[in-house]
């Protein structure tokens, strides 16, 4: 395997040379939602194709960015530390967004890295507990408490708190505050089991930014 490099001597040009090829970005992506199989990596990333796809992990795990797992792959220590500028990326690219996905692949769960990002600078009440979210055939879960917040693919490992239903219009429209949690609920939009008023204040801090297209509500 060819390793390609920008050839300078400095601390970003070799985070690059690791990190800049195509997909490597968006197979971390998958794995800060916890650990998946080469088999759900390349379902998330069809575009990758599979030869392309275990070239980035192979390069990964020998740079102990991931590292092999009961359930396939994880972000090993390194990797985690790359949480949070994933999610500043995120949030700085949030802008590029068009109003509209056109013919994207939209899946809630990517949403929900950059919604946990929001969260944790405090932007609203604090709420603690386990929710599950399940917006359309994409059920994800958050876990609030003691100042931490996890978000992962998939059902809660945990009997949730509070278990969030609604089509993906209905997800996109509450997380970028065009829509209120209360009158999604009153529409009949947005189902809520479980404690309703837990639910309620976790919808109000767990959001999108406020971009032009859609600026953050007053007084919110």
């Amino acid at each position: 395997m060819t390793v390609r490099s920008y050839g300078q001597h400095c601390s970003l040009a070799r985070s690059l040379d690791l990190l800049g090829e195509r997909w490597t970005l968006l197979v971390l992506r998958e794995l800060m939602l916890g650990p998946a199989r080469y088999g759900e990596l390349l379902d998330a990333l069809p575009g990758a194709g599979t030869n392309l796809l275990s070239t980035r992990l192979k390069s990964l795990e020998a740079a102990e960015v991931i590292r092999r797992s009961a359930g396939g792959y994880e972000l090993a220590a390194r990797g985690e530390a790359l949480r949070p500028v994933m999610e500043e990326l995120g949030v700085w690219g949030f802008e590029l967004m068009p109003e509209a996905p056109g013919d994207d692949v939209v899946q809630p769960r990517w949403a929900a890295l950059l919604m946990r990002a929001m969260m944790l600078r405090g932007d609203g009440p604090a709420v603690e507990g386990v929710f599950a979210f399940e917006p359309a055939d994409d059920p994800f879960w958050v876990r609030s408490a003691g100042g931490r917040v996890d978000a992962r693919r998939g059902a809660a490992p945990v009997p949730p708190d509070a278990t969030i239903r609604c089509d993906l219009p209905t997800f996109f429209a509450v997380a970028l505050g065009a829509v209120t949690p209360r009158d999604a609920i009153a529409a009949g939009d947005l189902e809520v089991e479980g404690e309703r008023r837990a639910a309620e204040r976790l919808l109000k801090v767990f959001r999108l930014p406020a971009t032009p297209f859609h600026p953050k509500p007053r007084g919110s």
